[in-house]
């Protein structure tokens, strides 16, 4: 039976923890702790152990999960035909570039021109905890947004990432065109998003329901009637900058499903995103940047 293999040597902040303690730490899922512990995986030194056991400074702590343990499994089917570029890659992830006009991942089973598609034929060669690697969904950006993407190479990468997500221990960071000149340097939209009654693929701001969303901009310059903005999201709903910005009279340049100024593409750019390692004290983080693209103007003349 396949195995994820995870080794460990405590250390730090780690010591005098319990196993319990310390995969609780990790934001290990409480049904694979549960796995763990029933079916006794978790090792110390090469003993056995329970998940009340304290650990000491230098013990190597090790457990193997098997594919079958995890309720979701991701099969992308892989697609040579384009090259993704990575950008930084650990044992559990890889940061990928996305190009405009790329959806995330296929709707049908016969489709396979997605960035999940490509993003699996990449990581054919790469291994995660003693598996092949594949390319698991962690979070998305619409189809027409260029950027950094952060796709899982195991299930237990997904679960983690997804609480780091969750207690926003990951930030993103966005370029964006957008029409007109904003009078103050920087600013925050605080408004709730709803699906569009009128277009279920569209969304608007609502003031009587909806998912609380935080928008925090900065303006980076002017030219010509246009500002680059550079945005941080505080939640992450569906066409949230897209949605705040056309809500205050910006709407993005390119964005026609929100009566953006016409434009060859959408000029919303994921620039950079900077996260911990998994297993580690998640104090530390690292910042990943995608470089603007060359169909993503510096300077914006219309």
């Amino acid at each position: 039976m396949s195995s994820y293999q995870y080794s460990f040597i405590v250390s730090g902040i780690f010591v005098s923890k319990s196993v319990k303690e310390l995969l609780r730490y990790w934001l290990v899922p409480r049904f694979i702790r549960g796995v763990l512990r029933q079916n006794k995986r978790l090792f110390v030194n090469g003993q056995n152990v329970s998940t009340a056991t304290v650990l000491q400074d230098g013990d190597e702590l090790t457990f193997r999960l098997n594919i079958q343990d995890f309720h979701k499994q991701q099969h992308y089917s892989a697609n040579k035909q384009y090259q993704v570029r990575i950008l930084f890659e650990t044992e559990d992830y890889v940061i990928v570039n996305k190009p405009a006009a790329m959806k995330m991942h296929p709707h049908s089973p016969d489709e396979n021109d997605t960035l999940l598609n490509y993003a699996e034929a990449v990581l054919k060669d790469h291994a995660s905890r003693g598996q092949a690697a594949h390319a698991f969904m962690v979070h998305r950006i619409d189809k027409d947004t260029s950027g950094v993407v952060l796709i899982a190479k195991n299930p237990l990468a997904v679960a983690i990432l997804d609480q780091l997500l969750a207690k926003k221990r990951i930030k993103r960071t966005y370029l964006a065109w957008v029409s007109g000149n904003l009078q103050d340097n920087a600013g925050i939209i605080d408004r709730a998003i709803a699906v569009d009654p009128n277009d279920p693929y569209k969304r608007v701001v609502s003031d009587g329901g909806g998912l609380p969303a935080i928008t925090h901009w900065q303006k980076i310059h002017t030219v010509y009637q246009n500002t680059l903005l550079r945005i941080n999201l505080e939640t992450g709903r569906t066409h949230q900058i897209r949605v705040h910005l056309a809500a205050i009279g910006h709407p993005l340049v390119g964005d026609r499903l929100y009566h953006g100024r016409d434009y060859p593409r959408l000029l919303l750019h994921s620039a950079t995103i900077k996260l911990p390692s998994l297993f580690s004290d998640y104090t530390v983080c690292r910042s990943i940047t995608a470089a603007i693209p060359k169909d993503f103007p510096r300077q914006l003349k219309l």
